[in-house]
């Protein structure tokens, strides 16, 4: 108890339960550890906080994580927050206008990409470059297709959301289509892919 730095006895005796045959009691009453117990903590110690094997990434996952990256480009939470003011004819205030041109490029410029990144090096645990692309490219692909396709339906859902300054005769204002976000975001995600295996082979550089 006094090495556990446990001082309740009915805690004590309930892990003591929970480790049943891995431990027994010598003739002097003390604790120690069973033939068994002694191999569960040398497993436990050859594999605690061993990192996965890295692995290739296949071109089906690779295709799957692009598919997502788009569907978070398409969701763009900002740019239908937007379209549904817009669509109700509201006037906002030039602050609130620039933080939702701010917030509505950081998302379509970070997120699809982020999302790739995040994905393809849970699945692979691994930074390989190659098969960071492979997702990447697979979401540039596809949000390329996307992008031409509502081009020639007519560039897709619009936004013009108008503030409360006038310039001229006309009144400030913000418009964007889905598409255009969509080729923004198909483009800057390959940077976001590359862009941390730069920095930090220039910090190891640097570092030694």
């Amino acid at each position: 108890m006094n090495l556990v730095e446990i001082s309740n006895t009915g805690k004590f005796n309930y892990h003591l339960k929970i480790l049943a045959d891995l431990i027994e009691k010598d003739e002097n009453g003390k604790y120690n550890l069973s033939d068994k117990g002694r191999l569960a903590a040398q497993f436990l110690q050859k594999f605690d906080g061993k990192e996965a094997e890295p692995t290739s990434l296949q071109w089906g996952d690779a295709t799957l994580i692009g598919f997502a990256g788009c569907i978070v480009a398409g969701i763009n939470p900002i740019y239908w927050a937007t379209f549904l003011i817009a669509s109700f004819g509201f006037i906002v205030p030039v602050p609130l206008l620039v933080i939702i041109i701010v917030l509505e490029f950081g998302f379509a410029l970070i997120a699809p990409g982020v999302t790739m990144r995040f994905l393809a090096i849970r699945r692979a645990h691994s930074h390989d470059p190659y098969d960071l692309f492979k997702p990447a490219f697979v979401g540039f692909i596809l949000l390329v297709m996307l992008g031409v396709v509502l081009i020639i339906l007519g560039g897709g859902p619009y936004v013009k959301i108008t503030s409360t300054v006038v310039f001229g005769d006309e009144p400030a204002a913000f418009s964007m289509r889905l598409s255009t976000l969509l080729f923004l975001g198909s483009l800057f995600s390959l940077v976001i892919v590359a862009l941390p295996e730069l920095v930090g082979g220039i910090g190891r550089k640097v570092h030694f």
